[in-house]
C-alpha cells in the first residue's frame, strides 16, 4: 500500500513539473514578444538577418568561397542562437523572476531549464527555414537527420549547464551579464559559426575543436548540410564535458541557493 502511494506521488509531482514547465515556457515567450508585432516571427527573422549580413560579408566583400554559403551559416547559426539566447538570458532569468523566487517551496531551478527549453521552442521554429534554404539549393534530405535529436540531448546538456551557472552567479554577481556579453562575443568568433573549421591551420583547428559548441555545430552540419553521421568521438566529448559541468552548476546552484531571497 505504501509503495502505490508512492507511485501516485511520484505520478503527481512529474505531472506538476512538467505542466510547470509548459506554463513557464508559455509565459517566458509571451514576456518575451510582448508589444511585438511580429511576435515570434523574430525567432526566423532575426537568424535570417544575421545570414544575409554575413552572406553579403562573406561572398562579396571578403569572400570565403565556401558551397551553399546562407545554408552554411545558418545552419551554425540555430545551435549558437539556441545557446547564447540561453545563456544570456538565463543569466537574470532569477533577478527578472523574483517574485517565483521568494515563493517558499518553489523549484528554483525550473527557471534556467525554462530559458533553456523557450530557446530550444525558438530553435524549432527557425529550423523549417534551414530546411527551406536546403531545398532551394538542392541539398537532399538523408535519414541522417535521424541522429539530430541526439545532438539536441547534447546541446540541451550543455546549454542547461551554462544558465544553470551563470544564472546563480548572476544573483550575487551582477557584473557577470555585462561580462557575457564580450565572452559570449569572443566564444562567438572562437565557434566554427561563419567559417569552415576544414579551411584553418590544423593546429588551430585542434584548439577549436575543444570548444563544445564547434563538435555541436559540426555535428548539426553532418547531419543536414552534408547527409554524414557526425563525429561521434567529438560529440561524445561534448556531451562528456556538458554532463560534469551540470553536476558542477547544480552544485553551484545548491549551494547558492539560500542567499537568492535576500539579493533578489
Amino acid at each position: 500500500m505504501v509503495g502505490g502511494n508512492n507511485e501516485v506521488d511520484l505520478t503527481r509531482a512529474s505531472g506538476y513539473f512538467w505542466d510547470a514547465i509548459v506554463t513557464l515556457v508559455r509565459r517566458e515567450l509571451q514576456i518575451r514578444y510582448k508589444g511585438s508585432v511580429l511576435g515570434l516571427l523574430w525567432a526566423v527573422l532575426s537568424p535570417l538577418g544575421t545570414v544575409v549580413v554575413l552572406s553579403v560579408l562573406f561572398k562579396t566583400i571578403l569572400p570565403l568561397n565556401i558551397p551553399h554559403y546562407a545554408a552554411f551559416v545558418y545552419s551554425g547559426l540555430l545551435p549558437w542562437t539556441w545557446f547564447q539566447s540561453a545563456v544570456q538570458i538565463g543569466s537574470a532569468t532569477l533577478v527578472d523572476n523574483r517574485d517565483l523566487v521568494r515563493k517558499p517551496f518553489f523549484p528554483r531551478l525550473l527557471l534556467p531549464a525554462v530559458v533553456t527549453s523557450s530557446n530550444f521552442m525558438l530553435y524549432l521554429l527557425a529550423l523549417p527555414v534551414l530546411l527551406g534554404l536546403l531545398g532551394i539549393d538542392g541539398l537532399p534530405l538523408t535519414w541522417k537527420l535521424l541522429f539530430l535529436p541526439l545532438i539536441w540531448i547534447v546541446q540541451a546538456t550543455f546549454t542547461l549547464a551554462c544558465t544553470i551557472l551563470v544564472a546563480a552567479l548572476g544573483v550575487l554577481i551582477r557584473d557577470v551579464q555585462h561580462l557575457l556579453t564580450v565572452g559570449l562575443l569572443l566564444w562567438f568568433y572562437l565557434t566554427p559559426v561563419f567559417y569552415d573549421l576544414d579551411r584553418i591551420a590544423l593546429a588551430q583547428a585542434r584548439w577549436l575543436k575543444l570548444n563544445p559548441m564547434t563538435a555541436l555545430i559540426l555535428a548539426h552540419r553532418s547531419v543536414l548540410l552534408y547527409g554524414q553521421s557526425p563525429d561521434w568521438a567529438l560529440l561524445g566529448r561534448a556531451f562528456l564535458v556538458g554532463a560534469l559541468l551540470l553536476v558542477i552548476s547544480l552544485l553551484v546552484f545548491r549551494a547558492l541557493e539560500d542567499a537568492f531571497i535576500e539579493e533578489v
